[in-house]
């Protein structure tokens, strides 16, 4: 007998953030390191 995962992958295509139309971002924590609040020196 088979198994749905012997028939579909892991993540599609339309699954990833380019697939919604968004650009790459090798270094995702940029933005957060980038918008911390003023108190935080």
């Amino acid at each position: 007998m088979y198994a749905v995962s012997d028939y579909l992958p892991e993540q599609t295509s339309d699954d990833t953030d380019l697939g919604w139309g968004d650009e790459r971002d090798d270094d995702a924590d940029a933005f957060y390191l980038d918008n911390k609040p003023p108190h935080w020196g």
